[in-house]
């Protein structure tokens, strides 16, 4: 019962000492200029800065609520949605909801280029059924920035626009500039179901961003305003808006096609120079490849600014297709070719079967593991340029060892089983069985059995070192071909896409390159091994 008496009476004291605004009154705040970014700051001339009002009801029932702002000579509200501008007047009219609800909004002041410097006020009313309650806004006018150049009397403008970069604005190095790759729908639910995945989800296929773009604005007045931003495909010749970019859906909402743009909304925070990362959002189903204009347009209210840069529209599908159907065709051609590869088993013997698995061994170990183990590491320290680092293993020692046993044992199949042994093992150890992997290992295992089959290199008697150089150029020749096949294939499944540049220099680097040299390297090891094992 004590208890009880002495927390009433604690509760009854907490009560009457609070401030009136929290027992059943609203609470006014104001604030000029106002920035999330920074404290209060100076209101140049000839800039725009905002005038922030927020008022918060303590009670438990709606209230009408009507604000009043008076601003000084030479500073004048700019007409928008949620206030009324009557002359040097600026008049809100808001319901509060109740219990501890808020409005609050932020008005754009544009401050005259011949406001006097020194101290301002800006008196503020609120006025309630509980009566009126004012606050003055004390703040300075400073003098105009120095203007550099032309483009320095205005009050923002674009300085540069970068496309395509990620969500935080970094360029990726594989990827052309003012290129849009777009998403290929025609086998979009094939594809998934090959890759492991279900069925194609086509709301979220056109609910995230494609790509994004970086905005680059210059604010000489320091202006902290707001900004909308509309992005249109534009024909180059003609000048007309072409579908194909899409507005974000709200929450709720379902995505508006008829709207041909992406939209956004920027913010000024007063800084002279600031960045943008802006997403762009495609209807991979109306959107056509080819050459655009990508206008950019933003408003504040007051200002409108445009700039068009050109813009490549890309759908990889042919070559997509071609490597696919190449890639099937030479798993075919492996399973018809079971029986071979049991007649190599049993023409190279046990002697031949234990070097293979050796050799193949040798290959997951040093090819394989540290691949696997390094190449995200690698990938943080080089970025897209990792492969040139692992394709010394993959190039260099891979076909190192495939070439050694190869001099040792020049049977149609050794190959293949080279590949298939190597693939089985990380497949065990890794998990990695793909539909994807196993496309791959096929497709290397016909590319190379068939050009050693038709250069006569099984057939050979003695293979000598000139012969073996142009062996070894051939492989690479190979190498380079694979590895755009498979560059193709993941671009396909995965929905990649790498510039023409990029494919060509891992086709140079980690296909001619590495590989020519593995290949040379493996057929002076091989010759001596042979020596060694007398075969």
């Amino acid at each position: 019962m004590r208890f009880r008496f002495l927390l009433i009476l604690c509760i009854v004291l907490f009560t009457s000492l609070l401030p009136a605004e929290c027992r059943g009154e609203a609470l006014l705040r104001a604030a000029f200029p106002y920035s999330l970014t920074k404290g209060a700051g100076v209101a140049h001339a000839g800039s725009t800065q905002l005038l922030y009002i927020s008022v918060q009801n303590f009670g438990n029932e709606e209230e009408a609520a009507e604000i009043t702002a008076a601003l000084p000579e030479g500073f004048t509200a700019l007409a928008g949605d949620g206030w009324e501008v009557d002359g040097q007047e600026v008049r809100i009219h808001w319901t509060l909801p109740a219990d501890y609800g808020e409005q609050f909004l932020a008005v754009p002041v544009k401050c005259s280029e011949e406001a006097v410097e020194g101290v301002y006020e800006i008196p503020v009313s609120l006025r309630t059924k509980e009566g009126v309650k004012e606050e003055k806004i004390s703040f300075s006018a400073g003098p105009a920035e120095e203007e550099q150049d032309q483009k320095a009397a205005q009050t923002w403008y674009i300085q540069s626009v970068l496309l395509p970069v990620n969500e935080d604005g970094e360029r990726d190095a594989r990827q052309e500039k003012d290129t849009l790759v777009t998403p290929d729908v025609t086998l979009e639910n094939m594809k998934n179901r090959l890759t492991g995945g279900r069925g194609v989800d086509w709301d979220a296929l056109t609910a995230k961003p494609n790509t994004y773009l970086l905005l680059d604005m210059r604010n000489p007045k320091k202006d902290v305003r707001t900004i909308h931003l509309s992005a249109e495909l534009v024909d180059k010749e003609t000048g007309e808006v072409r579908p194909g970019l899409i507005a974000a859906a709200g929450e709720g909402e379902s995505i508006d096609r008829t709207k041909m743009r992406s939209e956004a909304v920027l913010s000024l925070n007063g800084h002279k120079m600031q960045t943008a990362v802006v997403p762009l959002y495609v209807d991979p189903f109306s959107i056509a490849e080819g050459d655009y204009a990508l206008r950019l347009t933003l408003f504040d209210g007051e200002t409108e600014r445009m700039t068009e840069l050109p813009l490549t529209v890309v759908k990889k599908r042919s070559v997509g297709f071609a490597t696919l159907g190449f890639a099937l065709l030479s798993l075919l051609a492996l399973a018809a070719s079971i029986g071979g590869l049991k007649r190599c088993i049993l023409s190279i013997g046990a002697k031949g079967d234990i070097t293979v698995s050796l050799f193949a061994a040798m290959a997951f170990g040093g090819v394989v593991v540290p691949v696997t183990l390094l190449g995200d590491f690698l990938h943080v320290l080089l970025g897209p340029f990792s492969g040139l680092v692992t394709g010394l293993l993959s190039g260099v020692v891979q076909y190192l060892l495939l070439v050694s046993l190869l001099v040792l044992f020049r049977r149609p199949g050794v190959c293949a089983l080279f590949f298939l042994m190597r693939w089985m093992l990380s497949a065990v150890l890794f998990g990695r069985v793909t539909p994807v992997g196993i496309l791959i290992c096929a497709v290397s295992i016909v590319i190379l059995e068939t050009t050693l089959y038709l250069a006569g290199f099984y057939r050979k008697k003695e293979l000598t070192p000139l012969y073996a150089m142009g062996i070894s150029f051939l492989i690479g020749l190979c190498d380079a071909g694979i590895t755009f096949v498979n560059m193709e294939q993941l671009m396909f499944f995965y929905r990649l896409y790498y510039a023409d540049w990029f494919i060509g220099l891992y086709m140079l680097m980690n296909g001619l390159l590495y590989s020519t040299l593995g290949s040379w390297m493996g057929y002076r090891i091989g010759s001596r091994l042979k020596q060694v094992m007398g075969t």
